[in-house]
């Protein structure tokens, strides 16, 4: 993601869904103090640059539709997968990729998003301190062409690009609720420290989660405010 972070912040110009592939990674950052694990050639592990044309305040319009992009993709190999909120795929209980997006705001406006993305492709093995990671060949048995697998899954966001505004914003929304992991489903969550029974209910305009207490009472919470028990 540095690298398209640098150029963009350089000034030069940097195309629409620009990519940036690594082969290979030995400290990959995700969300908060998450990290990646990837061996070499196994997975895909891009940065895509995006012009979205967004206002700050619509910033979440593109999670919309990058995680629901992203699924589709993965649901042509693991019809199951789900979206967790807010930006990882889930198949049952096991992380099959995760992204990290990063918007530079200028005014009111987006001046640019670059996501990094991770998907676990032909891993077999993963360290014990990464939590419920599974891949492709782990669901299905099979390897796979992990250049072939990114051209596919550029050209999924290529095709559903027009797709990414505010105009969209509702659809997209009914989208992501609809393969949204655990949704409507009682389970517990880790709040404040506190292990409290709670129900995924929407997700609001601002991207925080909407969960139902014990109480009925219904509490919004925003990233890393609320974790999720196995």
């Amino acid at each position: 993601m540095s690298s398209l972070r640098e150029l963009r912040s350089s000034g030069k110009a940097v195309p629409d869904l620009w990519a940036v592939y690594a082969d290979y990674q030995t400290a990959g950052r995700g969300a908060g103090t998450n990290t990646w694990h990837s061996t070499r050639d196994a997975n895909i592990l891009t940065s895509i640059c995006f012009d979205t044309g967004l206002a700050a305040a619509d910033q979440f319009v593109f999670n919309l539709w990058f995680a629901t992009s992203t699924r589709i993709f993965l649901a042509q190999y693991v019809p199951e997968v789900l979206i967790k909120w807010p930006n990882d795929m889930y198949v049952r209980d096991h992380k099959l990729a995760g992204d990290l997006t990063e918007h530079s705001v200028s005014g009111n406006r987006l001046d640019y998003t670059v996501a990094g993305i991770g998907i676990n492709v032909n891993e077999e093995h993963f360290p014990d301190n990464i939590p419920h990671p599974t891949s492709l060949l782990l669901e299905t048995g099979q390897h796979f062409e992990v250049e072939t697998l990114l051209d596919e899954y550029l050209n999924v966001l290529q095709e559903r690009r027009p797709l990414l505004s505010t105009e969209h914003e509702a659809n997209l929304r009914e989208e992501y609720l609809s393969h949204l992991y655990r949704l409507n489903e009682p389970h517990p969550y880790l709040i404040n420290g506190q292990q409290i029974d709670g129900i995924i209910r929407d997700i609001d305009r601002f991207g925080r989660l909407v969960l139902e207490m014990p109480d009925g009472k219904r509490e919004t919470y925003g990233f890393k405010e609320v974790g999720y028990c196995f």
